[in-house]
């Protein structure tokens, strides 16, 4: 098997790791303390399964030592090891004391990344053995970080590998976070950025591969990243996203959010943290800006930076919020109860299915809308036909005179000053809305299936719309009423 450290050379730390204070704000961490003060997740109770490649002969672990580690157990998942450099800086950015967003996470499995995707757990190559269950205990593992790139060799194995990660994702609701390779316009290795039920990260300075999942592998022409983060290589800013995939699992875990389960499956964190990404200046997908298909697209993220840089406290203001309550039709949403302006809603798409949602804007707003469902594998891991995956579609239409009206094409108009109204890719597993200057007035953002397959498929819809935050405003429809 060909694997190596996401990081050439290996670097001093002075030059890998970067104080937290330099990149707090650009990720939503201060904004979120300025919320919640004392009460900010730290990712207390959520374990890290931190899968690395060897940097040496037997040395793939952090190095335990380290102050920003005291305290912390690792459990030893591959055998010992001796300590890898490129392992302890990916530590100090996923769960270290000084330098993590997380620095609650005290629980850490550690393997070595071969060793990860055959016996230790995704039991690639073994016909019988389905993945093995994420630990539950001490902690529940919840999320597991992938500062690697390789391949078995073809094509074939590795898909058997990436579906055997996707199923486990959504039998356990975890999460992959997987890096992108190093370098803009460098290869895209398929292992592990390419499943489907995980998150891809790139660099906030745009300098990794990017682009289109390869031919041959399963889902080919998905795009890829799904987030970017700040670092200097991708190793760095993969375990931002899993420190920040930790607060919203220790959030959802814990009172009073914990009564919804369906608020900490691996789907909906990972459909809160896209949903809720900063979207640069620059940020666009494809959508065509003038003509027929002004507004719809194709392409839901963008080529390079994909849904844009994580942001914990708009992902923690969704899931925070309550969960939205859907109408069968459009008809029916249009005349139905405002949904709040910040929302999530989980739900299992079986054939011919549509859920519908009223959303009032009380001033003009940039709206984003994000739907991601996963792929979930049978166990004929070697087939040579990929599992087959739903296909959903996302709109957002205006209310005018009771009836929800397309603003695809010249109708939307004077309604949005750019970005999609609709995203309707025949590939991916996510669809995204990103709407500049939407103007007040009443929406309903739609989610049809598409395809005539038998299957289903856990999904999650997030939306934000991007006001200030109103004191008083409790239910988050902009305003402060009786409601509240």
């Amino acid at each position: 098997m060909r694997i190596t450290p996401r990081a050439i050379v290996l670097l001093t730390a002075v030059s890998m790791v970067t104080p937290l204070s330099a990149w707090a704000d650009e990720i939503g961490r201060d904004a979120l303390v300025a919320r919640l003060g004392a009460a900010t997740p730290t990712g207390a109770n959520v374990g890290i399964g931190q899968v690395e490649a060897s940097e040496s002969a037997g040395n793939f672990g952090p190095n335990r030592l380290l102050a920003e580690f005291a305290g912390k157990t690792f459990i030893d998942m591959s055998g010992s090891s001796g300590n890898s450099g490129h392992a302890t800086f990916v530590g100090q950015n996923a769960y270290g004391t000084a330098t993590s967003i997380a620095p609650g996470v005290s629980n850490i499995w550690v393997y070595e990344a071969a060793s990860f995707a055959q016996t230790a757990n995704l039991n690639f190559g073994n016909s019988i053995q389905t993945p093995l269950v994420a630990p539950g205990s001490p902690v529940p593992l919840r999320i597991f970080n992938h500062s690697w790139i390789g391949s078995f060799g073809n094509v074939a194995f590795d898909n058997e590998v990436l579906r055997r990660a996707d199923f486990a994702m959504n039998r356990d609701g975890t999460l992959f976070i997987c890096g992108e390779n190093n370098g803009a316009g460098s290869v895209m290795n398929s292992l592990m950025a390419c499943g489907y039920n995980g998150i891809a990260v790139g660099l906030t300075s745009g300098g990794h591969s990017a682009g289109d999942v390869a031919t041959g592998v399963d889902g080919a022409g998905r795009m890829k990243p799904e987030l970017v983060a700040p670092g200097q290589f991708t190793s760095f800013s993969t375990p931002v996203v899993s420190a920040a995939a930790a607060l919203m699992y220790e959030t959802t875990s814990v009172a009073p959010y914990n009564v919804n389960t369906t608020r900490r499956k691996g789907v909906t964190i990972k459909s809160a943290l896209l949903c809720g990404a900063t979207h640069n200046a620059g940020w666009q997908n494809q959508t065509p800006t003038s003509g027929p298909n002004r507004g719809l697209t194709v392409k839901p993220l963008d080529p390079v930076f994909g849904a844009g840089t994580v942001n914990v406290d708009r992902a923690h203001r969704i899931l925070t919020a309550n969960e939205a309550a859907p109408s069968a039709t459009a008809a029916g949403a249009a005349t139905a109860t405002a949904q709040p302006l910040v929302s999530w809603d989980y739900d299992v798409y079986v054939a011919a299915m549509q859920r519908h949602y009223r959303i009032d804007l009380p001033a003009p707003a940039d709206f984003s809308a994000l739907i991601t469902w996963n792929r979930s594998p049978t166990t004929q891991w070697t087939s040579g036909s990929a599992p087959a995956v739903v296909n959903l579609r996302l709109e957002l239409k205006k209310v005018v005179d009771g009836v929800p009206v397309a603003i695809t094409g010249d109708a939307g108009v004077g309604v949005f000053t750019s970005g999609n109204v609709l995203s309707a890719s025949a590939v991916d597993n996510l669809e995204h809305l990103y709407i500049r200057g939407l103007a007040a007035g009443s929406y309903v953002l739609s989610v049809t299936r598409d395809d005539a397959l038998t299957n289903v498929a856990a999904s999650a819809l997030t939306w934000f719309v991007d006001l200030p935050v109103i004191l008083g405003d409790i239910d988050g429809n902009g305003v402060v009423n009786g409601a509240d």
